[in-house]
């Protein structure tokens, strides 16, 4: 008998099954490592230091990835943010030059700049490119920015429509739009803006909004804007009601 090629088999079966009972425990955890992430999400998530995903993380994350609209009802803290940029950098794990294709939309310069800032670091190990579009910057700056085919827009709904309309610029190349913080989108007077905005959305768009609340004005806009949305809440993940319906 050939005893080194017995060791060496031993050894490979022994490996083999040491991955395999650690990837059972990553599957029970409810890690991320149980989502099937790509490296380059995956290594962002472990640069941040994160281990297991918060309670709408875990649930949203794979619906989003599923390729449904979403209404998620969460709030500042629950790591809300993590939960749509997640599934952007697998939808997208190239930089396109063709032009912006995901859109994300904040009630506030500062929660804006925030986002942007998270969004550099989770996506460290990503080639995509972002800009962020904000009142009170200079707009010939903001010009330039878009010309180089960022693959995220993230912006404060006044200040983008009015970059779009002095642009002229084309939202077909968006696959997927996020209100961020949908009732402080409200709250602030921006209505009209997004409606504005979500007109010259195509139509075969992902959308998503993330919202503490749902008052009424948020779900006409959802009724409008979302296709057969699912709702996510902490207690429950359901459809929507027949409100929502489009």
């Amino acid at each position: 008998m050939d005893y080194d090629n017995v060791d060496d088999d031993f050894g490979i079966s022994e490996a083999r099954q040491l991955v395999k009972t650690r990837n059972r425990k990553n599957r029970k955890s409810g890690g991320f490592q149980s989502m099937g992430l790509s490296a380059a999400t995956f290594n962002g998530i472990m640069k941040k230091g994160y281990k297991i995903p918060t309670p709408i993380q875990r649930k949203a994350i794979p619906m989003i990835l599923s390729g449904r609209d979403v209404v998620s009802m969460a709030r500042t803290g629950s790591g809300k943010t993590a939960a749509f940029l997640i599934p952007l950098f697998e939808k997208f794990p190239c930089h396109s030059p063709a032009g912006p294709r995901a859109l994300i939309m904040s009630p506030t310069r500062e929660l804006a700049i925030q986002t942007l800032n998270f969004t550099k670091e989770l996506g460290k190990f990503t080639p995509l490119k972002a800009t962020i579009i904000l009142g009170g910057d200079k707009m010939e700056e903001q010009f330039a920015a878009l010309h180089k085919s960022p693959d995220i827009i993230i912006a404060t709904p006044g200040r983008f429509l009015h970059v779009l309309m002095e642009m002229n610029l084309s939202l077909n190349s968006i696959e997927y739009v996020v209100f961020d913080e949908g009732d402080r989108l409200f709250e602030l007077g921006f209505a009209e803006q997004l409606s504005e905005t979500l007109k010259r959305l195509p139509r075969s768009r992902q959308t998503l909004i993330f919202s503490a609340t749902l008052p009424k004005n948020l779900v006409e806009f959802a009724r409008a804007g979302l296709v057969d949305p699912i709702l996510l809440r902490l207690d429950l993940n359901s459809k929507l009601s027949q409100d929502l319906k489009v």
